[in-house]
């Protein structure tokens, strides 16, 4: 794909001189700098905002955070961000979250943060994920038009993950000021995890019948019309390669997925429906059910490189990918308001990793919550140490295997712009103690990224 029409135009009729970075495929800022091999801190950014008196385009470092309160001061206005399928709207001839800082080339206001003013070059990403384009500082001036306002409302992110680990009453602060939602956050009034859903609790005590049959779990599935067509669906997929027609629940689990996949499968389905959050962001249900059928796959598939007797049942860590983030969908359906704050925060700074966030503003974190309600609904201590240790690189305790194997999948994934992690590359002391390697993990996600076209069908139903 070539420059956006609006970008090349604009360019063009600016007589605007430009260098072009070519570089592999990247998801975010931060990966498109490294892979040119620039500091991202030359890097400018675009954040698009609202209020009553229309769109505003906010542009900044790609390595500074958006200071709400200072935007708004500075400006007197009381702005928001723009939903992200409206941002597909405004930038239509561009890739997805690719949203050029020039403003005038979509018709947009536009406000410059004052700290590019020292940089001798501006670098930024024109609306495609496989180039940049470097312009100087008075070239990028005049893109962005004569009249262009300014101000300090940005401050570096490492500042911010400065002050989240000093104080948590500092934090207090640093929340609402980076935030664009002021909300007081009291988990006091948080007294009981969700129920258990009935589906789901039928499921589990089959599981603890020795004599369960598949004529048995295939009762329970066909109890719930959609929990029975997600299953049948994975069934006919091109993943498990069956050459004919399932047409009922008993045979996919008879001749195709196994009675204990099954069992896992249908299980993770009946909890995450039962959890409702916002759809759009990068905590909301689309990216929640994206990167879980993802993740659940790669582990599925890292498990069969195990020698045979470490090798976890293949139900069961499929199950422990698909929900190792549960607790978010917790945090979204018990915590609202922390919720849209943390999700408009890592939608307005998508290079920043939220973890310690969700720890300073709740107290807690999504592995934490999630291993908290895992262990209420008694579900297999296996599935508590994977969603609880499925970010610890130093977990080597019991049922190690399940956390280790979702966190080499999580980096790998990530690598292609799924899901987020904070650190890059696979982690090298996990895949030694695994016995994996570097070579065979990027192969198996390649492949799995390359035939993606039914995982990201299920994860589309999956999130309706």
């Amino acid at each position: 794909m070539g420059l956006p029409a609006n970008i090349r135009d604009y360019l063009d009729r600016e007589q605007i001189a430009f260098e072009s970075l070519l570089h592999r495929r990247t998801s975010t800022l931060g990966q498109a700098a490294e892979a040119c091999n620039i500091p991202i801190s030359q890097l400018a950014r675009a954040v698009i905002l609202i209020d009553a008196r229309g769109l505003l385009m906010a542009v900044l470092p790609a390595d500074h955070v958006l200071d709400f309160e200072a935007l708004c001061t500075l400006l007197n206005r009381d702005l928001e961000l723009v939903p992200g399928n409206q941002l597909t709207a405004i930038f239509d001839d561009c890739e997805p979250r690719s949203y050029p800082p020039v403003a005038p080339a979509y018709d947009l206001d536009v406000i410059v943060d004052s700290a590019l003013d020292g940089l001798d070059k501006i670098t930024f990403e024109p609306g495609i994920h496989t180039t940049l384009l470097q312009v100087s500082q008075s070239d990028f001036r005049r893109l962005l038009g004569g009249d262009t306002l300014s101000g300090s409302f940005s401050r570096p992110a490492a500042s911010l993950r400065a002050d989240i680990s000093n104080t948590d009453t500092l934090l207090t602060h640093v929340v609402s000021q980076f935030t664009p939602a002021r909300v007081k956050h009291d988990i006091d009034d948080f007294h009981e995890l969700p129920a258990l859903p009935i589906t789901a609790a039928r499921i589990l005590r089959l599981a603890a019948d020795t004599r369960a049959n598949a004529r048995q779990l295939a009762d329970i599935i066909e109890q719930d019309p959609g929990l029975a067509a997600q299953v049948l669906r994975y069934a006919n997929s091109s993943l498990y390669g069956y050459a004919g027609r399932i047409k009922d629940i008993q045979t996919a689990i008879a001749r195709v997925l196994g009675f204990e996949f099954v069992l896992n499968l249908a299980l993770g389905f009946s909890i995450g429906k039962s959890l409702r959050v916002p759809q759009e962001g990068p905590f909301g249900l689309d990216a929640f059910w994206k990167h879980s059928v993802y993740a659940g796959r790669l582990v599925e598939q890292l498990a069969t490189l195990l020698p045979g007797r470490q090798q976890p049942p293949r139900g069961t860590i499929y199950l422990a990918g698909l929900l190792q983030n549960l607790g978010r969908l917790v945090l979204g359906h018990a915590f609202q308001p922390e919720f849209f704050i943390l999700n408009r925060f890592a939608q307005a700074n998508p290079d920043m990793p939220t973890t310690e966030l969700e720890r300073h503003v709740l107290g807690v974190t999504h592995d934490q919550i999630g291993a908290w309600l895992m262990e209420a609904w008694g579900l297999p201590q296996e599935l508590v140490v994977a969603v609880r240790h499925h970010h610890d690189e130093g977990y080597w305790d019991q049922h190690c295997t399940y956390p280790q194997l979702i966190l080499i999948a999580n980096r790998a994934l990530a690598m292609h712009g799924l899901g987020e992690t904070d650190y890059r590359g696979l982690p090298a002391f996990s895949l030694e103690m695994l016995n994996l390697k570097e070579e065979q993990v990027i192969e198996l996600t390649d492949i799995l990224i390359n035939n993606r076209e039914e995982l990201e069908d299920l994860a589309r139903r999956l999130a309706a």
